[in-house]
């Protein structure tokens, strides 16, 4: 309810511009006020909660219409229209905090890693496999068997996603999504960043890079390199529970259909910015 009042004020405004939008798009009469009234079957935040339902429990188009008695119609339409309603008003606030913003925040559990922007992990999520067969191979993933679209995500120490990177076909190899999301840009020489085991970008970015150590040709780690990969992994593990919290949304623990493709970027986007406004806490101190 906080956040309908947060973005109350310029709902109405936006749903008129997008509808009149894709109205026209259709080639459709664009309706007035006055007829839209009397056309309108569900209030905004009745669509709102609609939107929030499709999103968190992955109900199909066909069920929501049934549960909200409109036409399916409607439902494809109020998806699409609060999908680029939300993706407007979250995507207008800058998410990247600034190397100050984070050290303000950084919690004590970093004391030993105090100059880390971010802790970056890649996440997947699986989708309809595609009739071409060039598409195939480009979005079928190896390790989740599976033809998937892939993501970069990055959040602060203290827990908030800060980085969200468009989807890309699930072959693409977390180098090569680093590269291409852009955010080595916006990383500096006085800024690190914190990543799982495997996740070779030192020589693509010009920050330092926190990675737990690999074994090598070594028959056994030494202590301090023993005590350096708990450290790290302790810390590393947050923005798995972080992306966790995202696909709690159900729509993204099950296989993305085509039907949802073309705004399926949004879709993430939204869900990813959403997780920003729970109010538990992220980071919590370990048990000795």
């Amino acid at each position: 309810m906080a956040f309908w009042v947060l973005i109350e004020p310029c709902i109405y405004k936006m749903i008129r511009v997008s509808r009149a939008k894709s109205a026209a798009n259709r080639n459709e009469e664009v309706l007035t006020p006055a007829r839209t009234s009397t056309r309108q079957l569900l209030q905004p935040i009745d669509e709102f909660f609609l939107f929030l339902v499709f999103l968190s429990v992955g109900l199909k188009e066909r069920d929501l219409a049934h549960r909200f008695n409109i036409h399916q119609s409607t439902v494809s339409r109020i998806i699409a229209t609060w999908t680029n309603f939300l993706a407007t008003a979250l995507g207008s606030q800058c998410i990247w905090l600034t190397r100050e913003g984070v050290q303000a925040y950084l919690p004590e559990e970093f004391k030993d890693f105090s100059d880390t922007q971010m802790i970056l992990d890649c996440t997947e999520l699986r989708c309809q496999t595609p009739s071409s067969p060039l598409l195939q191979s480009e979005m079928y993933s190896s390790y989740k068997s599976h033809c998937t679209m892939k993501a970069l995500v990055g959040i602060a120490p203290h827990g908030p996603v800060t980085f969200i990177s468009n989807l890309y076909a699930g072959s693409v190899s977390d180098k090569e999504l680093f590269k291409q999301s852009g955010i080595a840009e916006k990383l500096t020489e006085d800024m690190a960043v914190m990543v799982d085991k495997g996740f070779l970008i030192t020589d693509c970015c010009k920050c330092k890079v926190y990675c737990p150590p690999f074994l090598s040709k070594q028959k056994q780690m030494p202590a301090y390199q023993v005590k350096e990969t708990q450290a790290i992994a302790r810390l590393r593990v947050h923005v798995e529970r972080v992306i966790r919290r995202i696909k709690q949304n159900k729509l993204f623990d099950s296989i993305i259909t085509m039907s949802h493709v073309y705004n399926i970027n949004q879709l993430f986007a939204v869900a990813c910015m959403l997780s920003n406004y729970q109010n538990t806490a992220l980071v919590k101190k370990w048990v000795k």
